[in-house]
């Protein structure tokens, strides 16, 4: 692929660059389901969290793949991933809290409605 190929289809597909850095803690989207598995229908899309460990880059026209590691257990995955099977972890509670009021209830909500 051309230069100028990757230019257009980056412009028409509005990719954009992934923006990882090493330390980062995100998400790993999960592909598969193991086979018997009883959770096919209420299968977790995301698992995770995992520590960015290292990025490689090869090719120029070939995007980066990143090592992984369990942020719990410390244990490398096997092969190296690429950006789209991956998602932000954030860990801030009170933000996520901000995005979802309406599942608050009882006395808690209230009082988090009147410190805002």
């Amino acid at each position: 692929m051309k230069k100028d190929d990757k230019v257009k289809y980056d412009k028409v597909h509005k990719a954009i660059e992934p923006t990882w850095k090493i330390g980062n803690r995100v998400l790993l989207q999960g592909l598969t389901v193991k086979p018997g598995a009883a959770k096919v229908i209420m299968k977790q899309h995301f698992v995770g969290p995992y520590i960015i460990l290292n990025i490689m880059v090869g090719l120029p026209d070939v995007g980066p793949a990143y090592r992984l590691a369990d942020k719990k257990t410390g244990k490398i995955l096997r092969n190296l991933v690429s950006n789209d099977r991956m998602k932000r972890y954030n860990v801030n509670r009170q933000e996520f809290n901000a995005h979802l009021p309406r599942l608050q209830t009882g006395s808690r909500a209230q009082t988090q409605q009147t410190q805002n």
